[in-house]
């Protein structure tokens, strides 16, 4: 009897051993659909020659002749955008079309979001056709996006927009956006003042418009912040030489300008801007500590400018930046607040962006979203309102929609494979489902197909894994779409 009950525990146990190696085998197997060290070949000579790009061409480049070496055949269109489209082996599976932006400006930040692209299109697949997309986003402005050719999203697809940020999540939904424009007559007069104080700030990481603009270095609240301390003190001074890194739907990365004065008020200008500077590394040391400000005194006129700008110019552009809000909107007791959210979250967020002077105008450019085209178009009346209130105009253009995608299917399917396609020690993960709290993509794609099927899943920039481990999901989102129309996994 005891013989008996031993050989049952063996076989029990040998069952059992069998079972976790097949398991074990199968995940495996799940998680070696990524090269990974093609993977990181890409990612890490994308990043190595980041700090050389001086334009979208010289990245669009790099992905081109990366994409050459895997032998892959791609083409780019006219716009910039460079598409790889692979044949399905079944062609009862819809379209899988995998997007991201790229920009020369963030392609260090950017890094994993281009090479989950690139591993995706250079990966051997079966299922349905495959579209992997590079969309040209000069400037953050999306021009790729905005006239990529509608038959490389096919209606009926499933359409993956990859990008990264702070957390790793997929979104089914994306803000309203549109850009305004104030006009500031723009005049100039001759230099009243003996003495100058150059400052500048510089070494400011740009990126797109988010939620996250709070710890952005505001430019625009410095530069105010200066004339306004003047101003209240009934110091005369001028402002002359004014320049602010425009990186055209993006944040300024610099501001530089010079602050005329007597040289009476020499002793008290320097002590002031002695505490700016502090209070300004200070203020930026955890997210930016690479960015800084400076100041110098010129007290050689002949080395001044000989002109300033004009005072009501400088009047009108300071009573706006008083006036408007550079920052995110977020829901208070006193709100309607829809279902879904809650008090404090964010519902809109104004950002000011470029400015500059064209012919006898200075020009104030700023975007604006919103969790609906209301939301958006209410914070974008402020602004023209501020600009009424001090007598300017303002212009609204690039007014696109928000982006709601009620079909979570593709997101719940790619959440379940990412937790068993990348989860070697048998824990329970996914990725979470969460709302865009910004402009994405998404927008412009649906409004390109409408019939396609868009989710969003946003890297997390901390986690060195994130782009292998996704493009893992997506690869077996890829392969494991059966006949049925039901994900085999």
């Amino acid at each position: 009897m005891h013989k008996s009950n031993t050989k049952t525990t063996a076989i029990v146990l040998v069952i059992i051993i069998l079972f976790v190696g097949i398991i074990a085998y199968y995940k495996m197997n799940k998680t070696r659909l990524v090269d990974k060290s093609n993977y990181r070949s890409f990612r890490e000579a994308l990043i190595d020659k980041s700090k050389g790009f001086k334009s979208n061409k010289a990245l669009q480049h790099f992905i081109e002749e990366e994409t050459t070496k895997d032998k892959v055949i791609y083409i780019t269109d006219e716009n910039g955008n460079i598409i790889v489209t692979k044949t399905a082996t079944d062609v009862t599976a819809p379209a899988t079309v995998v997007v991201a932006e790229y920009n020369y400006k963030t392609a260090a930040m950017d890094a994993d979001t281009l090479s989950t692209i690139h591993e995706v299109s250079t990966s051997n697949t079966k299922g349905g056709s495959v579209i992997a997309i590079f969309l040209n986003n000069d400037r953050n402005e999306h021009s790729g996006a905005l006239n990529i050719n509608k038959s490389y999203i096919p209606a009926n697809s499933n359409v993956i927009y990859v990008s990264s940020g702070k957390k790793l999540y997929v979104s089914n939904t994306s803000f309203a956006s549109g850009m305004s424009n104030l006009a500031i007559p723009y005049s100039t007069e001759p230099r009243t003042q003996n003495t100058g104080i150059k400052i500048k700030i510089t070494g400011i990481k740009t990126d797109s418009p988010s939620s996250y603009i709070s710890q952005q270095p505001d430019v625009f609240n410095i530069l105010n912040g200066i004339i306004s301390k003047y101003k209240n003190k009934s110091v005369s001074y001028q402002i002359a030489d004014l320049k602010v890194g425009n990186n055209g739907n993006m944040y300024p990365d610099s501001i530089e300008f010079t602050m005329l004065v007597d040289s009476f008020n020499l002793e008290d200008t320097k002590k002031y801007f002695d505490g700016q500077v502090e209070s300004f590394k200070k203020a930026n040391k955890k997210y930016f500590p690479d960015a800084k400000m400076t100041y110098s005194i010129i007290s050689d006129e002949a080395k001044l400018p000989d002109t300033a700008i004009g005072a009501q110019t400088i009047n009108d552009l300071s009573t706006f930046l008083y006036i408007a809000k550079n920052s995110n909107y977020r829901f208070s007791d006193d709100d309607k607040i829809p279902a879904k959210y809650s008090k404090g979250d964010v519902y809109a967020t104004n950002t000011i962006e470029e400015l500059y002077v064209d012919g006898d105008t200075l020009h104030l450019k700023m975007n604006t979203t919103g969790v609906t085209e209301a939301y958006r178009d209410q914070v974008m009346q402020e602004n023209a309102s501020a600009a009424s209130l001090a007598g300017l105009t303002m212009t609204t253009s690039e007014l696109y929609g928000s982006f709601k995608n009620k079909n979570d299917k593709l997101s719940s399917d790619l959440s379940k494979i990412y937790s068993t396609a990348n989860d070697k020690a048998a824990k329970t993960i996914a990725i979470p489902v969460d709302s865009d709290n910004k402009f994405t993509t998404a927008s412009i794609l649906n409004s390109i197909q409408d019939k396609a099927n868009i989710t969003h899943i946003n890297l997390d920039d901390d986690d060195e894994y994130a782009g292998i481990k996704v493009t893992n999901t997506i690869l077996n989102y890829i392969n494991s779409y059966v006949k049925s129309g039901l994900i085999n996994f």
